[in-house]
């Protein structure tokens, strides 16, 4: 069983790498200082970019820019998130954990701030940077939350994570629209969106060290002697965790972006309620579920929320009410909350020591690749069949997911680090 150090002292890769089986798996502490301090630094950062997104295409659209313009501006924060990922994920094992997070949430608050000003251009630029801040802060946050929680319980430190990005994400993007309406003034929202980053950074700072880079910043950029190499950035044995978490990420678009569409065409006024319960469900669900997540096998948790998210779509397909539309939130929901923990943990759990931010970023590259291929597959889908075809067309991508869930179950159904010691 692993151990963890006394909140005080200097967390290294030892303890998120040991195997120690002579304790048992909850009588370790999960809610160290350290652990608490990143759940209120992951709040932070997505409060910080949610509250910037959600007003960002009607700033541009405010002066004076087009809808395919706004739609370049999110492009250049998902291109710099997802190519500098590999780079950002070996500056993590040879620099520093903590030193790659502050960075993230110093580039989050200062260019949410460079927002104030009016200008598409500078929009474009500082969206982009704050793309690299977001690759920076997502992939040391899960690499820290992997180091800071014992392997015996990777998988409810996963689902309190998950619980706090949803809060965040559920609560930011009302609380910048009420700011907007309620002062008619952009600055405002960026300000706080940028008081949010750098709020984080502060958080960080108060943490304990995190892992033992080997060498300084600057060393992080030498080349390796044995040159440049696709496995010197990637780490392969999470390659399976990424390829599931793609058959997720997928349908994301369908059962948030495009529900509010599918909503108007129905005439259905009210689907506010519609994420409300989604929001709920996703919350509730991971409190609920976290402390069971490490007493069975990753795969029987994917394998339950793959069959649940199906459940979700295909309900979808029949929504004429607010009813049916939140009937289909829960069951969606309660797919996603299932499978997403028990993913983020089976890529911790199939990372080689001093990797692990190789494999968060490996893993979290996953998100960018479903949700940039996601939405224009889905708006092709409703254009060529229909609302039902779109989400015929996600089920397709979650039962591929249960396929390959089948065919790996020689590792993902393999027992937790938990599990086997209990039994």
């Amino acid at each position: 069983m692993s151990y963890v150090l006394p909140p005080h002292e200097d967390v290294t890769r030892a303890p998120a790498v040991s195997s120690r089986t002579d304790e048992p798996p909850r009588a370790v502490s999960l809610w160290t200082r350290g652990f608490v301090l990143l759940c209120l630094v992951t709040v932070l950062c997505y409060c910080s970019n949610s509250l910037a997104t959600v007003v960002l295409p009607l700033f541009v659209q405010s002066l004076g820019g087009t809808p395919v313009v706004a739609g370049l501006v999110f492009t250049s924060f998902s291109v710099t998130s997802f190519v500098l990922r590999p780079l950002i994920g070996h500056l993590i094992d040879t620099w520093s954990v903590r030193g790659t997070l502050i960075s993230g949430g110093a580039i989050l608050g200062s260019f949410a701030l460079a927002l104030v000003l009016p200008s598409i251009w500078l929009t474009l630029i500082a969206n982009a940077i704050r793309g690299i801040g977001w690759g920076a802060f997502s992939t040391s946050i899960s690499t820290g939350i992997a180091l800071t929680s014992p392997p015996a319980r990777r998988g409810e430190a996963s689902g309190y994570y998950g619980v706090a990005t949803t809060t965040a994400v559920a609560l930011a993007p009302a609380l910048a629209l009420w700011l907007l309406a309620a002062t008619g003034d952009f600055a405002v929202v960026f300000g706080l969106a940028g008081a949010a980053g750098l709020a984080a950074v502060a958080a960080t700072i108060l943490h304990p060290r995190i892992g033992s880079g080997t060498t300084t910043f600057r060393g992080a950029f030498a080349l390796p002697r044995e040159g440049l190499s696709i496995g010197a950035f990637i780490e392969r044995p999470v390659l399976l965790a990424s390829m599931l978490l793609v058959c997720i990420t997928m349908t994301s678009p369908v059962t948030f972006a495009f529900v509010s569409l599918h909503a108007y065409a129905v005439g259905v006024d009210n689907i506010s309620l519609y994420f409300l319960a989604a929001g709920a469900t996703s919350i509730l669900a991971r409190v609920a579920l976290a402390r069971l997540a490490d007493r069975v096998s990753r795969g029987i948790w994917i394998a339950t929320g793959y069959s649940g998210l199906l459940m979700g779509l295909a309900v979808f397909t029949t929504a004429g009410s607010i009813e049916i539309f939140i009937v289909a939130a829960i069951l969606a929901s309660l797919g996603h909350s299932l499978v997403q923990p028990a993913l983020m943990a089976l890529a911790m759990d199939r990372s080689a020591p001093g990797r692990l931010g190789k494999a968060m970023a490996t893993y979290s590259m996953a998100y960018r690749v479903g949700e940039g291929i996601g939405a224009p597959l889905a708006g092709v889908l409703i254009v060529a069949f229909g609302y039902a075809g779109m989400y015929f067309g996600a089920m397709a991508f979650v039962a591929l997911g249960l396929v390959l869930t089948a065919l790996n179950w020689g590792t993902v159904g393999r027992p937790t680090p938990g599990e086997a010691i209990e039994r």
